[in-house]
């Protein structure tokens, strides 16, 4: 009887678990939502989910992309948003009092047969204990945070048997995964208002779905990719969809093994015309990630005026507005240069480049040809994000076995017209430009400041060392035993040099040489050690 049941739910999940090289790997359709820019407050860890065979959007325009979660038993199903730039899983319960109206009922611990509250020595994440119940949170950027308590649930991401609910239970009891979730029973900002339950953390993290499919052994390599297009696309566990690439990828290394996935860009060029700006401005402080929980592109503020100066230079005129609406045709819109994003290749000498077409870094807003832009040059900290709008009509292969990351010019729909005005890729050495003025750079300005102030520093101390030297080496010495002679004054010599006589009264005893300056008065005297007081011991 056991091996008749384990048979039907082979077959009940042989259309979705299907392999592209042979393979264990998930596919899943994804859905797009409501534009959002939510981005962390602190670091983050992630890595991946399943996908929906259904792509109905509940959005206009560049948003983020959300899947479907299942949990426990019976199967309750929530919506959550993919994003790369978290680790945590996290959505509202039913206990929450103010989580809003989402696009699926609040989920239910006590309707489910297979969920437990999870102890504080169970996860190494726990923000707070309540009676020995691990309570997690989450600030992000613009505002938004939850808080929820950690449960341990059966899960599965992507579509189930929906024939009947006996045969999605015997689906997720066949191929669900135990992992922790959060109940959330706080959320505030965009997280009240969003179509979608909650968020999926996708980054590389152990504490990810991704990584519990891959210790499950439920999938045979440690990679996920995304493909997003306007209107849903799909996401890939365990590996990626070829078929859907319209030129082969290309892959930039990661520059970090856990957290958020960091790349080093090396150069951004509007059409054929760079920016001229060092590589340390673009990835100062965190760097650059590449999240796919951010609908917009950000990168330093910085780099603003060579960029504007630039794209009006590139585009006949066209001034380019950040976070203003601006008035385009669709012709208007294609002839405007792409944005080239210069990455590391695959070795130190090599480098590679995204073309991002104005239709991505251009969102529509209103169909009488009002758009505002999805790239903005407004990071204080001079680190950047590659968020929805550069992932947009790429397959992005997170590789966490290889470390690096790829992109492929994808159809990531069934709309190929996306792709007549789509992004593009190249690889070769690299070629950097020169720098445009040796002064823009704060980073080289800064770094001159400091090495200034550290040379100055050896100065001055090889300064106070010589003097203390020179006064340990002062004689004082009788020029002449005339009455008329002038007041002893010190001269420095040499002891070597120096004739015993010269110490010797007119009598033929020994004279005692007046008491020098005591080496404090001589440093609160010194004009460039003036604001050291003077002992108060006198």
């Amino acid at each position: 009887m056991m091996m008749v049941v384990q048979l039907v739910c082979g077959l009940a999940l042989l259309p979705w678990v299907m392999s592209l090289d042979e393979g264990r790997v998930v596919r899943m359709g994804l859905k797009r939502a409501l534009p959002l820019r939510r981005r962390l407050d602190s670091a983050a860890n992630a890595t991946t989910a399943l996908f929906l065979k259904n792509e109905v959007p509940l959005g206009v325009g560049a948003g983020t992309h959300y899947a479907e979660l299942y949990m426990g038993l019976p199967p309750q199903k929530a919506s959550v948003i993919v994003d790369t730039g978290s680790h945590l899983t996290a959505l509202p319960c039913a206990s929450c009092p103010n989580c809003g109206t989402h696009t699926d009922p609040p989920y239910d611990i006590a309707k489910s047969s297979t969920a437990r509250f999870m102890q504080c020595d169970e996860f190494d994440g726990c923000s707070s204990c309540e009676q020995d119940q691990c309570r997690i949170s989450q600030s992000y950027a613009e505002g938004s945070m939850w808080s929820a308590l950690l449960i341990n649930e059966l899960c599965w991401v992507g579509p189930l048997d929906a024939s009947g609910e006996s045969n999605a239970t015997s689906s997720m009891a066949a191929a669900g995964v135990r992992f922790p979730i959060g109940c959330q029973t706080k959320e505030t900002g965009l997280f009240i208002g969003q179509k979608e339950n909650g968020i999926m953390g996708l980054s590389q993290d152990r504490n990810t779905f991704m990584a519990y499919l891959v210790s499950a052994k439920r999938v045979d390599r440690n990679l996920f990719s995304l493909c997003f297009a306007e209107n849903g696309g799909q996401m890939v566990l365990g590996g990626a969809d070829e078929s859907v690439h319209v030129a082969a990828p290309v892959y930039t290394p990661l520059l970090t093994a856990s957290g958020w996935f960091t790349v080093e860009l090396l150069d951004i060029s509007v059409g054929n015309k760079s920016l001229g700006i060092a590589p340390a401005t673009y990835n100062h402080g965190r760097g650059v990630i590449v999240d796919s929980g951010t609908t917009d592109s950000f990168f330093p503020s910085s780099a603003a005026s060579a960029f504007n100066a630039a794209f009006t230079e590139l585009s006949g005129g066209h001034e380019f507005l950040d976070n203003v609406e601006d008035l385009l045709t669709d012709d208007a819109l294609r002839q405007l240069p792409p944005i080239v994003l210069t990455l590391r290749g695959p070795t130190r000498s090599s480098m590679i480049t995204l073309q991002i077409p104005a239709t991505q870094y251009y969102t529509k807003v209103s169909e009488d040809g009002h758009y505002t832009s999805s790239f903005h040059f407004s990071e204080p900290s001079g680190s950047g994000v590659l968020g929805a709008s550069t992932m947009l009509n790429y397959n992005v292969i997170f590789d966490m076995e290889g470390r690096r990351i790829g992109f492929a010019p994808a159809r990531c729909d069934a709309n190929s017209r996306a792709l007549l005005f789509g992004p593009s890729v190249a690889s070769g050495p690299l070629l950097l430009p020169p720098i445009n003025s040796f002064w823009y750079q704060y980073e080289t300005l800064l770094t001159v400041l400091v090495a200034c102030s550290f040379m100055g520093v050896v100065l001055l101390c090889l300064t106070f060392l010589l003097r203390r030297k020179c006064s340990a080496k002062t004689r004082w010495v009788r020029l002449s035993t005339s009455d008329h002679s002038p007041s002893p004054r010190p001269i420095a010599l040499n002891a070597m040099d120096v004739s015993p006589e010269l110490f010797e009264s007119g009598d033929g005893s020994p004279m005692t040489p007046p008491t020098p300056p005591s080496p404090q008065r001589r440093l609160s005297r010194s004009p460039d050690l003036h604001s050291i007081p003077e002992s108060d011991s006198e």
